[in-house]
């Protein structure tokens, strides 16, 4: 199953104007591309911090605009210039975002075909379709990896939505983080176990994660996955933590998918539901370098698209779904997660006393 691609947007700025009619045919003319334009340098910050596009294309004369922006924002930007670059030039200015360099239309045929590469480059990598499960066999007891699914703003009604149509005979654990106060945890957790015949208990110190266990992560304090202390097997836990969030959000899920990444390891599937702000697109790198798997909501179906759009915009949604597709999706998706192996089975031996 292919997914829908995502429309790609291009700003625009202060450009010669027959250059800026150029580019808007042309980029208009190629599917699910967006053209927005700015003239000052100020309405090209603003507009950019906005919008977040996937590329931005000014003359070396904004070059200044680039280097402020790059303070609050990872755009790549690609530069137009009336004379071949300088030696040098891109190179010192690769820092601020810019990856490419073009100059006017010289009439040559192949002039808009190199142009069009250079701003493939600064898209994201082609959603792919999921791979097709094969057939897995579940250690009794044994989460067989762990899903984790978060969001912000409408992310509980999508997270409710989400797990009442969860199949029951998930193998794995699922971790949920939304950004509400502490004190919505058990009204939270009393929804969810109203939409689904699956275990929701509140997450804490020592949670111990098992297959098809649903836990909430609370709010006003950030929460990791940690190996578990307590337990003869191989198994997973959650802990509370002081480790600051990036983006500032609370529960974190940066913080709490790459501390994921770093225990589970592949058999991780991060989810990313609505929501504002850009939590979750540094846990979705992790997830992703270590093996793992990211599905984000489209914009369609979410109530906010900030963080959803995060993800997808630097690079590590392996696809992009409507929140009604996320359910059999992951229910697919587990079905791949590699077996606890045979000596991750083993009960862990406590070390015999000298006599």
């Amino acid at each position: 199953m292919f997914e829908r691609p995502l429309s790609f947007t291009i700003l625009l700025g202060n450009l010669p104007t027959a250059l800026r009619l150029r580019l808007v045919r042309l980029f208009q003319s190629q599917p699910d591309w967006q053209v927005v334009s700015s003239e000052t340098g100020a309405e090209l910050l603003a507009t950019a911090r906005r919008l977040r596009p996937g590329l931005i294309i000014v003359g070396q004369d904004q070059l200044r605009d680039i280097e402020q922006l790059r303070r609050s924002a990872s755009i790549p930007v690609l530069l137009f210039g009336e004379t071949p670059a300088l030696p040098g030039m891109l190179r010192e200015v690769a820092a601020w975002g810019v990856y490419g360099y073009f100059q006017p239309d010289s009439g040559q045929p192949l002039w808009a075909a190199e142009l069009l590469r250079k701003v493939r480059q600064a898209m994201p990598a082609p959603v792919r379709p999921l791979a097709q499960p094969t057939a897995a066999t579940a250690v009794p007891g044994i989460a067989t990896g762990l899903v984790i699914v978060g969001g912000s703003t409408g992310g509980t009604l999508a997270v409710e939505q989400l797990v009442r149509a969860l199949p029951t005979t998930l193998a794995c654990a699922v971790l949920v983080a939304v950004h509400l106060p502490a004190s919505f945890l058990s009204s939270f957790v009393d929804r969810l176990r109203r939409a689904t015949a699956l275990p929701v208990v509140p997450g804490g110190a020592g949670v111990v994660l098992q297959p098809g266990q649903i836990v909430v992560a609370p709010g006003g304090r950030n929460s990791l996955v940690s190996a578990a202390t307590n337990s003869p097997w191989q198994a997973w836990q959650t802990e509370f933590t002081a480790e600051p969030s990036p983006s500032g959000d609370e529960p974190s899920l940066d913080v709490l998918m790459r501390s994921a990444a770093r225990t589970v390891g592949r058999n991780v599937l991060g989810v990313v539901l609505t929501g504002l702000g850009r939590d979750g697109t540094l846990g979705a790198q992790a997830i992703r370098q270590h093996g793992g798997t990211v599905l984000v909501q489209d914009e369609a179906s979410s109530a906010v698209f900030s963080m959803p759009k995060s993800v997808i915009q630097a690079g590590w949604a392996n696809a992009v779904l409507p929140l009604h597709e996320l359910p059999k999706a992951i229910g697919r998706h587990v079905a791949l997660f590699q077996q606890v192996s045979a000596q991750a089975r083993q009960p862990r031996l406590t070390p015999a006393r000298a006599f």
